[in-house]
């Protein structure tokens, strides 16, 4: 807007002599008025579309600046309807810049636009160009400034987080569904096998990623136990013909429950146990062991409360009879929570350099007495679980019961993280979703060896049909954790570039009208043997002058803007002396450049030729 003022403001002191003219033979405030409303409105009616067409192009380049599953989940609003408001504004505010000539002069007497030659420029065309000046120096100034302090702070999210594990190399494969485990398995073989590889870890989900939120009952420990009498049977194929199938609640038996002790109850003990909410508890048998219920049936004869055994199990038989004594928590409903769910291998936690802080890491399930485990980290129990998580349980939405075994203490990778979500962590062993990513942690991760690794998981066979994506933590969290940020720096960046370009114009624009405004001027100074090199600095000081004074309210500025940054950054202090210096240098050299031109275009012209047309 500021530099369509420029050049309409150039325009009409170009056009002084004709202005003049029409006054003289009549024409009124509103013609010329009118005049130059037409050629704002074109000017930035051209301008609004081109700024149109280049925005709604460039609003498809931010999907590509995400990973592919942001990508697919991103939500953006009507591009085409804000993209025209904004251009529209654009317009509307470039035209109504482009009438500011009409404040020049405010008179329409012939005499005075006829005097306005050798009069020289108006004290109000003066003022006018220098504010215009000192409002894009400002705005260069604050776009160059946020620019720098964004970019520090990505490179320092990169530094505190990836380089921090030595940018690992990440590995995503899919295993055919017939293989499974066995084809990860084989992968992480053919990986440590290679050369330069130090440690290998699999997690279905990367730090970073879209949290996997699920919803869990949690099943707190060291609950009070009350006394129930069950009669206990073996669950065979001819106890079908008791049932009426399918299970009113929760499921049968299945191939998983063959490591741990698990039982099915009748509706009679369901009543009796926690009703509704009773698939995925435990109870204790008369020898003390913990027993899973994972399944409630409806008997077709109405018996008394019964617990049935799966004949598949294995370990010690336990005692049947009628009316055993059984131990069960006392009744109460279960708080319902939200967890970030993540599948890991054992390795993980170590190529993470996140440390165990409570209990123990992910063991066999049968050496812990448990048909699932799991561990979570710091957050998750502090806020669910009064920091004493290990021997609690949580149970989730399909009734399945897994007991917590340990705590880790995990930190954020990227400095813009103000916490770790509550989470989760499942072994790879128990819960192996069909796609997961290898961490290859390497001392020399370099672009040859992410070829070798392509190469040589190509040739392990059970593959998926997706395809293999190979790349480092640094690009993960680029396109994650620190997308919105990146994002972020690109469009800023992009505008500080324009600014500063815009500002070159702006200056140019003006030192060069004010080049011909006086050169009258100028052209005396050198008859009277001026050196030229005194008017290039006197071009120069002129220039120097309004960009230092916006320099000094762009940086005023740029310390609120720094305020409300710090708040998507987590900065704590003020950005380095180098982000404060570069705008001052940047525009110095913007105003060395819009100075010189327009002053040796000035001196190119011979003095009496100017005093001669001036006459």
């Amino acid at each position: 807007c500021a530099n369509v003022a420029f050049f309409l403001l150039g325009r009409a002191f170009a056009r002084s002599y004709e202005t003049s003219v029409r006054v003289a033979l009549g024409a009124n405030r509103r013609q010329l008025a009118s005049e130059l409303f037409c050629d704002s409105f074109v000017i930035s009616l051209a301008g609004g579309a081109v700024g149109f067409l280049l925005a709604f192009w460039t609003s498809h380049i931010v999907p590509a600046l995400l990973s592919d599953q942001d990508a697919e989940q991103l939500l953006s609003s009507s591009g085409f309807a804000n993209t025209a408001v904004a251009s529209c504004a654009g317009a509307a505010g470039m035209i109504l810049c482009g009438l500011i000539p009409l404040f020049i002069e405010r008179h329409n007497r012939p005499a005075g636009v006829l005097n306005r030659e050798s009069a020289g420029p108006s004290m109000a065309s003066v003022r006018i160009r220098a504010c215009l000046v000192l409002l894009q120096a400002a705005v260069c100034s604050v776009l160059v400034i946020s620019t720098a302090y964004l970019v520090s702070c990505l490179h320092a999210a990169l530094e505190t987080g990836s380089a921090r594990l030595g940018n690992p190399i990440l590995v995503t494969v899919q295993a055919q569904p017939s293989i499974g485990f066995r084809y990860f398995q084989h992968v992480q073989q053919a990986v440590q096998s290679m050369a330069g590889v130090s440690e290998t870890a699999w997690a279905g989900s990367l730090p970073g990623a879209q949290p996997a939120w699920r919803t869990f009952r949690i099943e707190p420990r060291d609950l009070p136990l009350r006394d129930i009498s069950l009669n206990t049977a073996w669950f065979t194929s001819d106890s079908l013909k008791l049932f009426h199938l399918p299970p009113k609640a929760g499921r049968l038996f299945g191939f998983e429950d063959q490591t741990c002790r698990v039982a099915i109850v009748n509706t009679a003990a369901s009543a009796e146990l926690f009703g509704s909410e009773t698939p995925g508890r435990t109870i204790e048998n008369p020898q003390g062991v913990p027993v899973k219920i994972v399944g409630v049936v409806e008997t077709v004869n109405e018996q008394k409360p019964a617990i049935y055994y799966n004949t598949d199990q294995t370990g010690p038989a336990p005692s049947l009879a009628r009316d055993q004594h059984f131990r069960a928590q006392v009744w109460s409903k279960l708080p319902a929570i939200e967890l970030n769910v993540n599948v890991v291998s054992q390795s993980y936690f170590a190529a993470m350099g996140v440390s165990l802080i409570g209990g123990q890491e992910f063991t066999r399930p049968r050496a812990s007495g448990e048909c699932r485990i799991a561990v979570i980290n710091r957050e998750a129990a502090r806020l669910y679980f009064g920091n004493q998580p290990v021997g609690a349980a949580v149970i989730d939405d399909r009734d399945t019961r897994t007991a917590i075994v340990g705590v880790i203490d995990t930190k954020p990778l990227a400095a813009f993280e103000r916490r770790e979500e509550p989470a989760i962590y499942f072994p790879m062993l128990q819960d192996a979703p069909p796609r997961m990513t290898l961490i290859v942690v390497a001392p020399n991760a370099t672009g040859s060896l992410q070829a070798d690794l392509l190469h040589k998981i190509e040739s392990v066979p059970g593959r998926g049909p997706a395809p293999i994506i190979i790349k480092s933590l640094a690009a993960h969290l680029e396109q994650t954790a620190l997308a919105p940020l990146r994002i972020a720096t690109i469009v800023i960046g992009a505008s500080a570039s324009i600014a500063l370009l815009l500002s070159i114009l702006g200056l140019f624009g003006a030192l060069n009208e004010a080049a011909r405004q006086r050169r009258r001027e100028l052209a005396i100074r050198i008859a009277l043997g001026a050196q030229r090199w005194r008017i290039v600095y006197l071009f120069l000081r002129e220039g120097s002058r309004l960009a230092f004074a916006g320099v000094l309210l762009g940086m005023l500025a740029s310390l609120a803007l720094l305020r409300l940054l710090a708040r998507i950054t987590a900065a704590n202090s003020l950005p380095a002396v180098w982000v404060w210096l570069i705008a001052p240098a940047v525009l110095a050299l913007a105003v060395v450049i819009a100075s010189v031109l327009p002053a040796r275009r000035a001196l190119l012209v011979n003095p009496a030729t100017i005093l001669r047309d001036e006459n």
